[in-house]
Formats: structure tokens, sequence, C-alpha cells
């Protein structure tokens, strides 16, 4: 009987640790979930050549820098194919070939500004660039 108030005192103290750990727990998480939806990425694409047989489409590397250069973040490139519309072969034809990065949401604005527009409004495939000096995937590595 002597150590039953030990006993019971060890008890409460793990009771209150217990209650206090799930306590700090539950605040770190709503701490973490706005961080979390300032940080939603989203896909936009802008097409690489406005019209075959003309030499003026656009590298991956050089579309990253045309959205960096306006102060938006880049996480990850890939070329890309529209495939919810049928091109013709032909010059003077539009492509089908786009580009794709993804950006921070927050940053749509500012891409839209320099020709740019969400990728979710169109169906598209990833895949690889059609010339070697474009590098796909995350910038500075290639795929």
């Amino acid at each position: 009987m002597k150590h039953t108030p030990l006993l019971l005192l060890a008890l409460v103290l793990a009771v209150g640790v217990g209650a206090f750990a799930q306590r700090a727990e539950k605040q770190a998480e709503q701490a973490a979930e706005p961080a979390e939806e300032a940080e939603e990425l989203i896909w936009v694409f802008r097409h690489r050549r406005i019209k075959q047989c003309f030499g003026d489409d656009m590298s991956l590397d050089e579309s990253r820098a045309k959205l960096t250069d306006i102060g938006v973040a880049v996480h990850e490139s890939h070329c890309g194919l529209r495939t919810d519309k049928v091109f013709t072969s032909g010059c003077g034809e539009p492509s089908g070939d786009i580009l794709l990065h993804l950006i921070r949401a927050n940053s749509l604005d500012a891409a839209l500004l320099v020709g740019y527009g969400p990728a979710e409004q169109i169906e598209y495939q990833k895949g690889q660039c059609s010339d070697d000096s474009a590098e796909a995937a995350t910038p500075g590595t290639s795929q």
C-alpha cells in the first residue's frame, strides 16, 4: 500500500505527458496547413513553335529562362504535345508541340502576361524534346 500513491502519481504524469504531446502535434499540423496551400503547384504551357517550317521555335531552356527572368520559380519542365486538337503537317500550319513548366499557383498571373496558359485547360502528353539542346525534367538535370 505504500507504493500506491507513487503508482497513482506516475499514472497521472503519464496521462498528462500524452495529452501535452497530442496538443503539440495538433498545433504543429494546423501551423503547417497554410504553408502547404501557399506551395500549390500548377502546370503552365506555351506553344513551342507557332508555325511549322519557320525557325521560330523555342527550346525548353529558353522557355524556362523566360519565366525565371520575370521572377517565376520553375520546379520542373517538360516538352509535350497537345492531344486535344488535330494538327496537319505542312509549312505555315500550327504545331502541336508545347513546353510545360510546373510553377507555384500564385505565379500564374505573371506567367499569363508572358504568353503561358494553364495546362489544365488543354489535353496533352509529356514527351521528349525534339532537339538535343533542350533538357527535360527539373532545371539543371536531364531526363
